[in-house]
């Protein structure tokens, strides 16, 4: 795309001072259009051949201008033209080693969309360790990716070759957050209709649109506008309350961040058979949040005695400093 502007805007140049010299020389020489075009050409060109009629002093002073314009014109053209041509082969090369690293991804995530939704997800999951790769179509938000660390591919993720070229096959959850719904209902379907295994949490701007999300095959539809107010309600209604729950809110600079955990429990966990009040839990820094059932009901705050059971899925708040002890409880015992 650069390189097609530039060299639109080197033969635009070239045009104008062609044109620019033939004016010249019919005005101050008096010359018709074929010995205009022709003095024009050779003295842009340095090629030497002698003036086609005598010329004033006016005449030659011109000239030169034309000269000095035509050789500056080529000069940057050249070295325009040269630094498009380095750019183009050094993306090309970037977007192999892209393809290969993208090709290695498995479980992974694929962001759809590098809006400012888009934005914080992708922050959060890299600050996270978290594999993931976006797909984005506008020009804008390509040009902010080249700048990230992170992989991204350039595609509409409406298209099954933009989201096989993701690796949707290997792939574990797909976020659509791009600002169309009716994209978000088309990538629902390319993607379940690609990997019936997918997760798929999108976004939608209104209720109606939710549900029509829902039904395309996301498993979970977010409404950025509504979440938003209900914070900010609970925020004027029971700020002290908010702050505590709102893990967003710590300040991830003064190194406090927290992030919420899930851990399956399988009967060759640490955990299995173990209840809350003996398995050493908060000693290593977790916060027990609840308890997803293999039946799909959620406990809440469990209680002491409750008993680990193979399908359990624990959902905690911890630290990074707590890191090492989620691999602990991951590991058989």
């Amino acid at each position: 795309m650069e390189f097609r502007k530039s060299s639109f805007f080197i033969v635009s140049m070239l045009i104008v001072i062609l044109f620019f010299g033939v004016w010249g020389y019919s005005l101050i020489e008096g010359w018709g259009f074929n010995d205009s075009l022709y003095m024009t050409l050779i003295t842009l060109t340095t090629t030497g051949f002698q003036e086609v009629h005598p010329m004033s002093p006016q005449g030659r002073f011109f000239t030169m201008i034309l000269l000095i314009l035509g050789m500056g014109t080529v000069a940057y053209s050249v070295t325009h033209l040269m630094q498009d041509l380095m750019s183009i082969n050094f993306n090309e090369r970037r977007r192999r080693k892209m393809q290969k690293k993208i090709a290695q991804l498995e479980k992974h995530i694929i962001v759809c969309g590098f809006g400012r939704m888009g934005k914080v997800v992708c922050q959060e999951l890299h600050s996270q360790g978290v594999p993931f790769v976006v797909i984005e179509k506008f020009d804008k938000s390509l040009k902010e990716l080249e700048h990230t660390p992170y992989l991204w591919l350039e595609g509409d993720a409406t298209h099954d070759e933009s989201l096989l070229a993701a690796g949707i096959d290997r792939a574990k959850t797909v976020a659509s957050m791009v600002d169309c719904d009716a994209d978000s209902l088309y990538i629902s379907l390319a993607v379940k209709s690609l990997n019936p295994k997918v997760t798929i949490v999108a976004r939608a701007n209104d209720e109606s649109a939710r549900q029509k999300i829902h039904r395309a095959g996301a498993d979970k539809v977010v409404m950025p506008i509504t979440v938003s107010g209900i914070k900010v309600a609970q925020t004027l209604i029971n700020p002290i309350f908010e702050d505590v729950l709102d893990i967003e809110g710590v300040d991830p600079a003064a190194g406090e961040r927290v992030q919420m955990t899930e851990i399956m429990i399988s009967e060759s966990s640490d955990l299995f058979g173990k209840n809350l009040a003996n398995c050493g839990l908060k000693r290593r820094g977790f916060m027990v949040v609840g308890i997803r059932h293999p039946e799909g009901d959620f406990t809440f705050a469990p209680n002491a005695d409750y008993n680990f059971r193979s399908g359990d899925v624990l959902v905690s708040l911890t630290t990074p400093e707590t890191q090492s002890e989620i691999i602990k409880v991951q590991k058989p015992h």
